[in-house]
């Protein structure tokens, strides 16, 4: 491998840029002078070719053949799940046919049975958020309880039980890459959810019931039932991944439409329109904002020469915002059509919850409408310490009626 001899303008590893919310200018400079980008090595893991236009993201996100995802998908060598092999860092076939025994409870008609539920838990925390006397703190509140409440039931986790799965994923996700002191708590995390869910499991093979968890724990490949390490990886992937993209959407949401009273005010008086601003939600904060491969041949992405082993990112939050793809993309338009994005992924391993998360942001930005409940913005927001994830560790609001 070459990298090109010019000096990089800021490096993709120093997260300040990503919790100062000062990352989409560089983004944007990258992708007009240096689209396929050599980010040096850094004490946090090894250099990696950055993409920032969207045709090549959304290119290398298909090529799964050369392209793969066994070797990891974070930047940062430091995954959720430890040493077992999940779901996102896995290839073909042993992905396909891991993933295929969840897919079937996650497709967009199964997530029409859980309707209920998700509006059951959207109503729940709208009733608690107009409960609050002055201002508090949004992802507390609302956001972080949110996509846990309704993953819990889908995967048959006990209403008792919920705000573990909360706990549980503020350590797995919203933890500092930086922090190597914070390696002890993520373990200590991944334990008690391994834990909790293989007693779970043993229930469900004994007494199944409509729920993820016993389809994963009596699911089989090839004849046999998956073994402890493919469910715990499952089960962590789920846990985490489940809560990253509904929680920061309704933060980011919240966070757009206090910028943007206009917008809010046309879906007031234009509820049906809310399905497209809820798509718009998406793009503009695109809450995994990053996933990783590792070129397995030698390969050419732009006028670069990616080399067998070389590390590639994917930027979706890039993607997501460039002039050729999006009209004027860093503007918030609640009524985009077309629009394309790619925060879910694309090709094999495009989101496993996309529709669940989708349903969740939908459902809560729609019944905040018919309330006439809006979320005013009452400090600073705190942005997630973390170059993977845009999203929020705090967001100060009061509730607004009318």
């Amino acid at each position: 491998m070459t990298a090109p001899e010019a000096a990089p303008p800021a490096d993709l590893m120093d997260i300040s840029i990503f919790s100062n919310d000062a990352e989409m200018p560089l983004l944007d400079e990258l992708r007009t002078t240096d689209p396929v980008h050599w980010n040096p090595p850094s004490d946090l893991g090894p250099g990696f070719w950055a993409l920032t236009r969207y045709a090549d993201v959304k290119a290398a996100a298909y090529d799964n053949e050369r392209l793969s995802s066994a070797s990891g998908t974070q930047i940062v060598e430091r995954k959720v799940e430890g040493k077992l092999a999940s779901l996102h860092n896995m290839d073909d076939p042993e992905h396909a046919a891991l993933r295929k025994i969840a897919v079937p409870h996650l497709r967009a008609v199964k997530i029409k049975q859980w309707q209920d539920t998700i509006d059951e838990a959207v109503t729940h925390l709208l009733d608690d958020a107009e409960a609050q006397d002055g201002p508090f703190d949004m992802v507390h509140a609302v956001s972080a309880r949110l996509p846990m409440l309704v993953l819990s039931r889908v995967l048959g986790v006990p209403a008792a039980d919920a705000p573990k799965m909360v706990d549980w994923t503020n350590r797995l996700t919203s933890s500092d890459p930086a922090d190597r002191v914070d390696e002890a708590s993520l373990a200590e995390a991944r334990d008690e959810v391994m834990g909790y869910f293989e007693r779970l499991t043993e229930m469900r093979r004994r007494e199944p019931t409509n729920d993820l968890v016993s389809v994963l724990a009596n699911g089989e490949i090839e004849g046999r039932r998956l073994t402890w390490d493919e469910l715990a990886a499952y089960y962590i992937v789920l846990v985490a991944a489940g809560n990253e993209t509904a929680r920061h959407a309704v933060s980011g949401g919240t966070i757009l439409f206090d910028r943007h009273p206009e917008s809010w005010e046309h879906l007031v008086t234009s509820p049906a329109e809310t399905r497209t601003a809820v798509e718009e939600i998406l793009r503009w904060v695109t809450p995994v904002a990053a996933m990783r491969r590792t070129a397995l041949v030698p390969l050419r992405i732009g006028e670069r020469d990616i080399a067998a082993g070389d590390k590639v990112v994917l930027w979706f939050s890039a993607a997501n915002r460039d002039p050729e793809v999006f009209d004027d993309p860093h503007e918030f338009r609640i009524g985009r059509t077309p629009n394309e994005h790619l925060t879910f992924g694309w090709g094999v391993h495009f989101c496993l919850g996309a529709h669940l998360a989708r349903a969740e942001v939908r459902s809560f930005f729609a019944e905040a409408i018919r309330r006439r409940l809006r979320f005013e913005v009452t400090g600073d927001p705190v942005r997630v310490h973390h170059n993977i994830f845009r999203g929020w560790t705090n967001l100060p609001v009061r509730v607004v009626q009318g």
